[in-house]
C-alpha cells in the first residue's frame, strides 16, 4: 500500500527532528522528493513538484502548530491552496489533495 504524501512525510521525519534552517531543511526535504516520486511516480510529474509541497507542508505545520503564532494570524485552508497554486508545472494541484493535506496536518501535527 501506497503512503499518503503527508503520511510519508511524517514516517521519514519520525526518525529524527528538523534543524532549524533553512537551507538544511531544504536538502532534507529535496532527499525525501526525490525518493518519494522515484518510488511513487505517478503521483506528481517532477520531483520538484513534491519538493515545493513537502516545504510547503513543513511550513503550514509550523504555521499551525507553533504556539508563537496567534491565532488569527495561522495559515487558512484558502491561504495553502492560494500559496501552493501553480506549483506543478504552471498547473495547480487537485484542491481535493491539498485541502483533505490541509485537515490532516491541522488535527494531526508532524511532530
Amino acid at each position: 500500500a501506497e503512503l499518503r504524501f503527508d503520511d510519508a512525510i511524517k514516517y521519514y521525519l519520525s526518525g529524527f527532528r528538523l534543524p532549524g534552517e533553512a537551507q538544511k531543511i531544504d536538502r532534507i526535504m529535496e532527499k525525501f522528493a526525490e525518493r518519494f516520486t522515484s518510488q511513487n511516480p505517478t503521483v506528481f510529474p517532477t520531483a520538484d513538484v513534491a519538493f515545493i509541497l513537502a516545504f510547503s507542508i513543513i511550513m503550514l505545520n509550523t504555521d499551525l502548530h507553533n504556539p508563537a503564532i496567534k491565532e488569527e494570524r495561522r495559515m487558512t485552508k484558502e491561504g495553502f491552496i492560494r500559496n501552493n497554486r501553480g506549483i506543478c508545472d504552471g498547473q495547480d494541484l487537485p484542491e481535493e489533495l491539498l485541502t483533505s493535506i490541509f485537515d490532516r496536518i491541522k488535527t494531526d501535527p508532524i511532530s
